[in-house]
C-alpha cells in the first residue's frame, strides 16, 4: 500500500489521528445544526427527497471546499475508477468503440483472449450468445463480454471480405491494462516510450520496454508524458529508479499525519543511467508525471521539453465507505528534489482553478511573466526552476496543429471516419508491402486517394470543401496512413506513423545533444 499522486491510498484503517484543526465544540455543533437541517427539510419539504442526490451534492461540496482533487466517489463509479490504476479485469479484451451501431473492434488487446482467437480491428461483433447486439450501448458491451475467469461467451463476427459471420467462442480471462502504449524506435538511435498512467504495473511495464528498444539499438531516450494524469506515487519513483545511479532524493512528501512524511530516495541501483533522456510534458502532465518531470529537471538527468504541465503537488489518500462509495482526501504535499511545490493556487474554487488551466496562454511572454512572479529553486549544476505552478519545460515547444474546422471535425467524428475509411484501403494495400518498414518508406496517399476519400465521404452524407480537404490532407493523409499500419500491423506501428506528423516529438528530436550535455552523457 502507499500514497498515491493523482490517484489514492487504500488503508484498512488507522489508529493514529491528526488532532482537528478547529475545537471539538465547533465540529459538534456543526453536525447538530446538519442534523437539524435534514430533519426540517425531510419533514417539510413539498416533495419527496431523492436523499441519494441530496447526499451526493452535499458531500462534493463539502469536499470542494477543501481544495480541488479531494472528492468523493459514488457506489456506481468506483470500481471503474479503480480499475484504471489496479492493472487488469476479467473478459475478453478488446479496444471497442459503437460505430454505425454495430460494436466495432478498434484493436484487440495484446496477449489477450481476443488476440488468441483472431479478431481484428474493424471486425464488427453483431452477436452474443445468440442474441443481436445491435445498437448495443457501451455499458451493455462491458455488461455482456466482462466476465468471471475461465467462462466464455460465444460471438459472431462480420469482417470485411467476408461473406458469412465468422464464429468465435472466446474464454475469458484476466485483462491486462497497460500503460506503456508505445515503445518504438525512431530511428537508429532513439527510442520511444509512452506512457498514459502510473497504474500498478507501470515500473514494469517501462522496465520491460527499456530492455527490449536497448536491445534494438537504443542510446537516447524521448519519454512521453503529455496528458498523463498521474497514479500512484510509488510507480513514479520506481520508474525515476531506473535512471539514477545515485543516493539521490527523487520526491518528499509532509502533511499534518506523521505518516504522510517521507522521503523516497534512489536505491543507487539505477539499471539505465547511461544515455540522455527527453521528456515531453504537457498541460495534461499532472501530479505523479509532474513529480518524475520535476525529479529529472532537479537532478539534470533529463532535459524538459514541451508546455508547463497542470500544477498538482497534492497527495490524496482513499477510504471505502461502508455504503461501497469511496473518499478520497488530500492528506499531504509533495516537494521535488530541490523543494519546490508545483502546486497551483485553488483558493478561488473548484471551477476557476480548473479554467485557469483550460484558458491558460502558452504564449512564450505570458509563461514567462507568470514564471517570474514564482518562487526560484536550483538545480544540481545550479539551474533556476521554479515552484508553484507546474513544471515549467526547459525547451518550451507549442503543440502546433493547425487545422481547418472541417478537418477537425472530420477527425472527432465519434463515428471515426478515418478508421473505417482505413479498413476499406487496409484490404487492398495488404499483401502490397511486404513488411512495415516498407509501407512507412513508400507508401504516399495522394490526389487520387484524397479524391477517392472525398467521394467516400460525400456518400456517407458529409459536406465537403474540397479546397480544405487539400489545405489539410498532408496531416489527414497520415491519419490513413497510420490506421491502414494499426490495422494492417498493430498499434505500435499506429503510433510510429502519427509521430512523423508530431511537431513537439520532430522538435525534440533536435534536442539531444543539450540533453546529453545536461546529464554528461554526451
Amino acid at each position: 500500500m502507499g500514497l498515491v499522486a493523482g490517484g489514492f491510498l487504500i488503508l484498512a484503517g488507522s489508529s493514529a489521528k491528526p488532532s482537528p484543526a478547529g475545537s471539538t465544540d465547533d465540529l459538534y455543533q456543526k453536525l447538530n445544526a446538519l442534523q437539524e437541517i435534514i430533519r426540517l427539510v425531510n419533514d417539510n419539504y413539498v416533495d419527496p427527497v431523492e436523499w441519494d442526490d441530496v447526499f451526493e451534492g452535499a458531500f462534493n461540496g463539502l469536499l470542494e471546499r477543501l481544495d480541488p482533487h479531494s472528492t468523493y466517489i459514488p457506489k456506481d463509479q468506483f470500481e471503474a475508477i479503480n480499475e484504471r490504476f489496479v492493472g487488469r479485469f476479467q473478459g475478453i479484451g478488446i479496444e471497442f468503440d459503437i460505430i454505425g451501431n454495430w460494436i466495432t473492434v478498434i484493436a484487440p488487446v495484446v496477449g489477450s483472449p481476443s488476440e488468441h482467437v483472431g479478431l481484428r480491428p474493424g471486425d464488427k461483433i453483431v452477436e452474443i450468445d445468440g442474441q443481436s447486439a445491435y445498437k448495443f450501448s457501451q455499458a451493455q458491451v462491458v455488461q455482456t463480454l466482462r466476465g468471471e475467469k475461465g467462462t466464455s461467451v460465444n460471438i459472431k463476427v462480420r469482417r470485411a471480405g467476408q461473406e458469412k459471420l465468422l464464429p468465435f467462442t472466446i474464454i475469458r480471462d484476466d485483462i491486462p491494462i497497460y500503460s506503456v502504449l508505445a515503445a518504438i524506435m525512431l530511428d537508429e538511435r532513439t527510442g520511444y516510450i509512452l506512457i498514459n498512467r502510473f497504474s500498478s504495473t507501470t515500473a514494469n511495464e517501462v522496465e520491460l520496454a527499456l530492455e527490449e528498444l536497448e536491445g534494438q539499438g537504443m542510446t537516447r531516450l524521448l519519454l512521453d508524458l503529455r496528458n498523463n494524469g498521474g497514479g500512484y506515487l510509488e510507480q513514479a519513483v520506481q520508474v525515476l529508479d531506473l535512471f539514477i545511479a545515485q543516493d539521490d532524493t527523487l520526491v518528499f512528501t509532509k502533511g499534518r499525519h506523521p505518516s504522510i512524511n517521507q522521503v523516497h530516495r534512489a536505491s543507487r541501483e539505477g539499471t539505465h543511467p547511461s544515455y540522455p533522456i527527453i521528456m515531453l510534458i504537457n498541460r495534461g502532465t499532472a501530479s505523479a508525471s509532474e513529480i518524475v518531470a520535476g525529479a529529472l529537471q532537479d537532478l539534470d538527468r533529463g532535459l524538459i521539453v514541451g508546455e508547463t504541465s497542470f500544477g498538482k503537488g497534492l497527495v490524496q489518500r482513499q477510504w471505502r465507505l461502508s455504503d461501497g462509495s469511496a473518499l478520497r482526501v488530500t492528506v499531504g504535499r509533495y516537494y521535488t528534489p530541490s523543494g519546490r511545490l508545483i502546486q497551483r493556487p485553488y483558493g478561488e474554487g473548484r471551477e476557476q482553478y480548473y479554467h485557469d488551466l483550460m484558458s491558460r496562454s502558452e504564449d512564450p511572454q505570458v509563461q514567462d511573466s507568470i514564471r517570474d512572479t514564482l518562487p526560484r529553486y536550483y538545480t544540481r549544476s545550479g539551474r533556476t526552476v521554479y515552484g508553484g505552478g507546474g513544471i515549467f519545460p526547459d525547451v518550451r515547444i507549442t503543440f502546433d496543429l493547425d487545422l481547418t474546422e472541417q478537418s477537425l471535425r472530420l477527425m472527432n467524428n465519434p463515428e471515426r471516419l478515418f478508421f473505417q475509411y482505413a479498413e476499406m484501403a487496409a484490404l487492398e494495400i495488404k499483401g502490397k508491402y511486404p513488411d512495415l518498414d516498407t509501407f512507412v518508406r513508400e507508401y504516399r496517399p495522394g490526389a487520387e486517394e484524397r479524391e477517392r476519400m472525398a467521394a467516400w465521404l460525400r456518400a456517407k452524407g458529409l459536406e465537403l470543401d474540397d479546397a480544405a480537404l487539400e489545405e489539410d490532407w498532408d496531416y489527414l493523409a497520415n491519419r490513413v496512413a497510420s490506421e491502414i499500419a494499426g490495422q494492417n500491423w498493430n498499434r505500435q506501428a499506429l503510433y510510429l506513423l502519427r509521430l512523423q506528423v508530431d511537431n513537439q516529438v520532430q522538435q525534440a528530436l533536435e534536442l539531444f545533444d543539450q540533453a546529453g550535455l545536461l546529464s554528461g552523457l554526451q
